[in-house]
């Protein structure tokens, strides 16, 4: 399909109100995708092959533009489409009305509350009083909607935002932690009526009601697929591509899912989550990490003789864990490899394609991952390759995040 490049403006006139509904990529992403959207004109099919909470897709159709994403976790399939969604403007009104006729203490009181999930430890994560008031919720929620309507899938959502802001969790860092709260009697102050609980609950409803009127102009459609074997019978062919793949980091995406997926029922055990991480590309958390010590490499990946040197380096590091992990970033590469390959496929002659990366470091050896990004793209027969760092990613003055670049 055929597109001009416009000239880069860096303005961001479009109305991007369902971003913020339930965050869990930070806000530079969505900025950084605009900034790449802006380079384009004309009607686009835009593609996302790690779609993630939707960001790409969700810019790209209120841009007018069809979007088409794939992930291979189930719960990210659900939000994405929910995200995506139409709604009439009564259906939006509706999540705030039962925000606030619905989940007073006094209805909540009446229902009986919905079994506390499985996580482990889980007064870790929300003292008494919220998980019975989260579980009073959730009662109400599935008694008074209709599975998969409207109405619930943005109740959930809202139910999302709402059930981490009362945990004690701490995503701010590869190590999850929970932060000191001052222990709570569940009381009421004596000067006031308000409820904390009940004031979260209605002030993210508000949130979510107002997103869930700006409905994107284009058509966007999520697709539960894994991005190393994709199909132009699957998918079609597209124009652009603009993605953020995981990091070879060991941060598991999982990790960070695992409170929304278990009160959704997406997840029932921590052995479900360590094998859907174990299928996602760069997963380590739970079981994935004993079956990353049985994995061996074969097929012919190409891995650049520089990553593989570096990968020698640390499984000879002092460190008991080199080996295991050397594994791992053989195996993350052998899967871009795979992924990159199949991508190849879906590009129309020309089309261009967007790889926000970060590099890694593992005992003082430097993975330098958009380097091995644009190496495979050349070795694909993408042209133009380059590489744009983008910005610094933590403290380690030596992390950075970058696009990779390329030309079908």
């Amino acid at each position: 399909m055929p597109k001009q490049r416009a000239e880069l403006t860096h303005k961001h006139n479009i109305n991007n109100g369902r971003h913020g509904w339930l965050r869990l990529t930070p806000a530079y992403s969505l900025k950084l995708v605009n900034n790449i959207l802006d380079e384009y004109s004309g009607h686009l099919r835009v593609f996302d092959p790690f779609s993630g909470t939707a960001t790409t897709t969700l810019a790209a159709a209120s841009r007018g533009n069809d979007a088409v994403s794939v992930d291979i976790n189930p719960f990210l399939i659900w939000l994405g489409k929910t995200k995506v969604a139409r709604y009439q403007p009564q259906t939006a009104d509706a999540v705030l009305d039962f925000a606030e006729t619905q989940a007073d203490r006094s209805s909540l009181d009446l229902v009986s509350p919905a079994d506390p999930p499985p996580i482990s430890k889980i007064e870790r994560w929300w003292d008494e009083d919220s998980l019975l008031f989260l579980r009073q919720l959730r009662g109400k929620m599935v008694s008074a909607t209709k599975p998969g309507s409207s109405l619930r899938n943005l109740l959930d959502i809202v139910f999302c935002r709402t059930l981490i802001k009362l945990s004690n969790a701490a995503f701010n860092h590869q190590s999850m932690s929970f932060k000191d709260r001052p222990h709570s009697d569940g009381q009421l102050s004596i000067f006031t009526d308000a409820d904390p609980h009940i004031d979260q609950f209605i002030e993210d409803a508000a949130v979510v009601a107002r997103s869930a009127k700006v409905n994107p102009k284009g058509k966007a459609s999520i697709i539960l697929a894994d991005s190393r074997q994709l199909s132009p019978d699957d998918v079609g062919q597209f124009d652009l591509l603009i993605t953020s793949p995981p990091y070879p980091n060991r941060m598991s995406y999982i990790r960070e899912l695992r409170p929304y997926m278990y009160w959704l029922g997406f997840l029932t055990g921590a052995r479900q989550a360590g094998e859907l991480d174990w299928e996602a590309i760069g997963g380590t958390w739970g079981i994935a990490t004993s079956l990353l010590a049985k994995w061996q490499q074969n097929g012919d990946a190409y891995l650049p003789d520089y990553l593989q040197n570096a990968v020698e380096k640390v499984a000879r590091s002092t460190n008991k864990n080199g080996f295991l992990l050397s594994r791992y970033i053989s195996k993350y590469f052998v899967d871009i490899w795979q992924h990159l390959q199949s991508v190849k496929k879906l590009m129309a002659r020309g089309a261009e394609v967007h790889y926000i990366v970060g590099n890694s470091t593992f005992y003082g050896v430097m993975i330098p991952v958009e380097e091995v990004y644009a190496d495979m793209l050349k070795r694909l027969g993408f042209s133009s390759v380059k590489v744009t760092a983008i910005r610094k990613r933590n403290s380690k003055k030596e992390l950075f995040e970058y696009v990779v670049y390329g030309r079908a």
